[in-house]
């Protein structure tokens, strides 16, 4: 055996200011109003299924940060002046259609490949008496906070927004995980009485990403790639890497081996393209863009926000050592006790570079079968259980032979925990949206979920390559967790 294990950081992209109806920037009117994407233009459906494409090719769910004042159907945000630059005046009835419902459920029906988190209401913040200052979520300009009070008020129109919309808890909805603040406005406070990343996490929000930078005054973390705990929300920093705010069609400038954040700023109009025609080629650079990643030895793409944030954690706190070609050594025991109280370590992820008709044929940890197997660029992947504090062994050999029973993660979900017996197998997942499951395993007698937020939507097994598909469906657009049980 020539290869070790590779112990890689994640790959990912936050893509902001989704949502919006109208494009134009606003800023420098005579009321100044937000600073939208500086396209002037509507959005389309197509805006939104181009994204898709992207994740669909790369296996990636995309996360996407909604601004969702122009998504408003009942003038709510008119009871709430410091959300919009209208103030008391705001009046959406002009944007209100039938094509906002459309693009809204598409959300909701791609949640497999796009996530749906927050960025903001109206982006900026209009205090009583004051103008337009930046930003919604700390004011940046006096390197003050806003009022608590006045911030949980905009958290709470986001999702009364949202329920216009059936995002709500009523329809098995659960607010976004994900949050991006609006022009980096972050109100790090992780010791004080209020801080930003508490109202986040009584809200459900567990992953942030800012450009800390922007906050010196706040003393967050100062690391390229630094990160940590505010409250029960783990925020990591971000850097822009060239690619502005505004700019259709256009890649981060640095070359991703100098890159030195896991996760990479991006904003919509970059995943665009001028006119419709040009867009195959611009979906083509980002797919090429992401598998250029996958390729490097030290990174790979993270399936979604989970694995993201948890490969953050192990990379910073865990040791992975190879002594005996084969055997790996994983010391767990310095992961902080957050780390689990915030209830988001998921996967720890391997790589290995694989020859030309190889493959992993056999892998265990502490001797327990590793029943999981997925390939891509000329790597194989592993993905380890949630960790415990404790040391692991894990052993592998690679071969010209797969493992002959496993769960191929080639979609977005997580899998947690895969037990195998004579009889069948049983998968803990994390699903997002519908998508397929794939399971090399005998052919077999039954397939069934064993919890009713993850519905088993249909199967069929291929005895040629000695693959089961299933496809399971997520009742919540912000993933659901359970057991998929198969007997053969």
């Amino acid at each position: 055996m020539t290869e070790k294990i590779i112990f890689p950081r994640a790959f990912a992209f936050a893509v902001d200011d989704l949502g919006w109806v109208d494009g134009a920037d606003l800023s420098e009117k005579p009321v100044p109003g937000p600073y939208r994407t500086g396209v002037k233009r509507r959005f389309e459906l197509s805006d939104y299924q181009y994204m898709i494409d992207v994740g669909k090719a790369v296996g990636a769910r995309i996360q996407c940060l909604f601004i969702l004042s122009e998504m408003d159907r009942t003038n709510l945000l008119a009871r709430f002046p410091t959300t919009t630059y209208l103030r008391e005046k705001w009046d959406n009835s002009h944007r209100v259609s039938a094509e906002q419902e459309i693009i809204m459920q598409f959300v909701r029906d791609q949640s497999a490949y796009m996530e749906f988190g927050l960025h903001g209401t109206g982006h900026e913040y209009w205090a009583p008496g004051q103008p337009q200052k930046r930003a919604e979520w700390y004011n940046l300009a006096d390197k003050e906070p806003w009022p608590e009070a006045s911030l949980r008020e905009h958290i709470q129109c986001f999702k009364d927004i949202m329920a216009q919309y059936g995002f709500s808890p009523e329809n098995g909805h659960s607010f976004p995980e994900s949050f991006v603040p609006c022009a980096y406005s972050y109100f790090w406070n992780p010791t004080g009485s209020y801080s930003l990343g508490k109202l986040l996490s009584e809200a459900g929000v567990k992953y942030a990403n800012t450009d800390f930078s922007e906050i010196p005054e706040l003393n967050p973390p100062t690391e390229p790639n630094g990160g940590g705990f505010d409250f029960n929300t783990h925020v990591i920093n971000r850097i822009n890497y060239g690619n502005v705010w505004y700019s259709l069609a256009t890649l981060p400038k640095v070359p991703l081996a100098e890159q030195k954040t896991d996760i990479i700023e991006s904003h919509w109009p970059n995943w665009l393209a001028q006119d419709d025609p040009l867009q195959p080629a611009v979906t083509a650079q980002w797919i090429e863009y992401y598998k250029s990643a996958q390729r490097l030895p030290d990174r790979y793409i993270a399936k979604n926000t989970e694995q993201l944030h948890a490969q953050w954690l192990y990379n910073k706190h865990t040791v992975v050592t190879e002594q005996t070609p084969g055997i790996v050594t994983i010391d767990n025991t310095a992961m902080p006790e957050k780390a689990y109280a915030f209830k988001g370590l998921g996967n720890l992820v391997l790589k290995i570079r694989l020859a030309p008709g190889q493959h992993i044929s056999s892998v265990d940890l502490d001797g327990a079968p590793l029943a999981v197997a997925f390939e891509d660029e000329g790597y194989g992947f592993l993905y380890l259980p949630p960790l415990e504090r404790q040391v692991y062994t894990l052993q592998y050999a690679v071969g010209n032979e797969v493992t002959p029973v496993h769960v191929y993660n080639d979609g977005t979900f997580n899998v947690y925990r895969v037990e195998l017996s004579d009889q069948g197998l049983s998968a803990n997942l994390r699903v997002y949206g519908e998508q397929e499951i794939k399971i090399r395993c005998p052919k077999p007698l039954t397939v069934q979920s064993l919890e009713h937020a993850l519905a088993v939507v249909q199967y069929q097994y291929n005895e040629a390559s000695g693959y089961l598909h299933v496809t399971v469906k997520a009742a919540d657009m912000q993933g659901s967790t359970g057991d998929i049980l198969v007997r053969w």
